[in-house]
């Protein structure tokens, strides 16, 4: 971790109020700045909050173990080959921001995640594979809804394998949207129903039946806490209805037109 840079403090902002703040107005929790704005009240809270504590112990439990790390980033490099990212670049549910193992080290970065160890879940191999996690990390605890930025601040919003956690997708977007710079972009990266083609087939649709029921019984080692699940369109809608305008969509090779990366512009 490392101490916010002077240009992270000049665009801080209350994340409710979206008025120009300072960082000691905010508490802390493990050493890291907690700007978290959670919405108790609201439809599908109880499975966000099962959902992100499943993933955190997921993640936690997944650094024991043996990973291919070098294998993951080769995957991952022809994405950042296609998307070039540039300038002040915001990682929204960017965790432990390795994305910033494929950027230019004259980048201005900063990481937001609703889970505040998240700088620190890293083991040897990954740091080993991982240059980047070597390096200081400025990040801040934020959920996607409530970024504690002013408006018109990021050359790039990146929002990776994390659109389908958030309580609100429809919020996350527009708060990507504000911070962005008028002709910013941001990048999206989600698994999508359906892959390219957008057709669910009826054997997916029985593992989903499957896994349903044996949740209902009890059995929730395969349950999905996947808050959200577009289809490509959805995505497209959801990203239209925010505002931006879509200029590209890449499938990553890796996953069988599955995956894709799309980018979109704020124009005004």
């Amino acid at each position: 971790m490392s101490e916010l840079q002077t240009w992270v403090k000049a665009i801080l902002a209350h994340p409710v109020t979206k008025q120009p703040t300072t960082a000691d107005s905010f508490e802390s929790i493990d050493g890291v700045i907690d700007a978290r704005v959670f919405l108790k009240n609201t439809h599908g809270y109880r499975a966000w909050v099962e959902g992100q504590a499943e993933f955190e112990d997921w993640a936690e439990h997944s650094l024991d173990r043996v990973v291919n790390y070098q294998a993951e980033i080769a995957y991952d490099r022809p994405v950042y080959e296609h998307y070039r990212l540039r300038g002040r670049i915001l990682d929204c549910g960017g965790a432990a921001g390795t994305v910033r193992e494929f950027l230019p080290a004259d980048v201005e970065f900063i990481s937001t995640d609703p889970w505040p160890q998240a700088p620190y879940a890293n083991s040897a191999a990954r740091k080993a594979a991982y240059s980047c996690l070597n390096q200081p990390l400025t990040f801040i605890a934020a959920t996607a809804e409530f970024q504690p930025f002013v408006a018109d601040s990021f050359d790039w919003v990146h929002m990776r394998s994390m659109l389908d956690h958030t309580q609100v997708p429809d919020l996350a977007m527009l708060e990507a949207k504000r911070v962005l710079k008028k002709g910013g972009r941001v990048l999206i990266g989600l698994y999508v129903e359906g892959g390219k083609t957008g057709g669910i087939t009826l054997k997916q649709h029985a593992k989903s039946w499957i896994k349903s029921g044996l949740s209902m019984v009890g059995i929730d080692r395969w349950e999905d806490h996947h808050v959200w699940h577009p289809t490509y369109k959805d995505l497209l809608k959801l990203i239209g209805d925010s505002g931006l305008a879509v200029e590209d969509t890449y499938w990553q090779p890796h996953w069988n037109d599955s995956v894709c990366y799309v980018s979109a512009r704020k124009t005004v």
